[in-house]
């Protein structure tokens, strides 16, 4: 119940949601008595552990159903979000300063999403969500080291990373882009071959668009790929 209201904070879960993520909308005798008991159980908690006017602030009972209100540094998912779109905003001019917030963010993580608990539908969508926000993070602090030149120090978890989800291009991009401009251009062009042979081999598609055009302009020398000698940075990726 926690959880569900957590993930949801700031807005009302209705009743019908809570039967649904709670017992898998099975006919319940009793439902909203139960339902009930649990927000009298959770409130409790919250009364022992924080006093009666965070209880009473915090958790809200509606005619509809309830809603927790809860600040955003107060949530790691909503503290990791607000860290990412920081970053976002600073990649362009501050691709440093981008890959330390992303950083922050993902030092927040500290095992699976919602570990332990057995939720419902909302539960479910919320892991997936936040996993995929998360090893989009991930790849996001790899483009922001590349796009600050220091893109020799990622190699070596760049690769290990594109061996963990061979089906994320965007892993196998930055690491062709992190080779060629370390230097090495035949093992940037060796790792296109890679991510081909694999895809047509097991799924029977050729890589995308992105990835092609990655891999000609690597063949190309193509200067969009280079950093410029006054420390300023050239558009790597699309």
């Amino acid at each position: 119940m926690l959880a569900t209201l957590l993930i949801n904070s700031g807005k009302v879960v209705t009743k019908e949601q809570f039967f649904e993520e709670l017992w898998e909308g099975r006919g319940l005798a009793k439902a909203n008595n139960a339902l009930q008991a649990l927000i009298t159980r959770l409130r409790k908690l919250l009364r022992s552990t924080f006093g009666d006017d965070f209880a009473r602030e915090r958790l809200v009972t509606l005619p509809t159903g309830y809603v927790l209100h809860a600040e955003p540094e107060e949530v790691d998912a909503k503290l990791f979000e607000r860290l990412v779109a920081l970053a976002h905003a600073e990649l362009a001019a501050d691709p440093v300063r981008a890959r330390d917030l992303l950083g922050e963010a993902l030092e927040l993580w500290d095992g699976p999403v919602l570990e332990g608990v057995s939720g419902g539908p909302m539960c479910h969508s919320s892991v997936l969500h936040y996993e995929e926000s998360r090893l989009a993070a991930v790849e996001d602090r790899f483009q922001a080291s590349i796009v600050a030149g220091i893109q020799g120090g990622v190699i070596s978890e760049l690769k290990k990373m594109a061996m963990l989800y061979p089906w994320r291009e965007r892993l196998a991009e930055m690491l062709m882009v992190a080779l060629y401009r370390s230097g090495r251009q035949a093992d940037a062009l060796r790792e296109y071959n890679l991510v081909r042979r694999r895809l047509v081999d097991e799924l029977g598609m050729e890589p995308s668009s992105m990835l092609q055009d990655r891999m000609q302009a690597i063949l190309n020398h193509d200067p969009s790929l280079d950093l410029r000698p006054d420390g300023g940075r050239r558009q790597a990726f699309g």
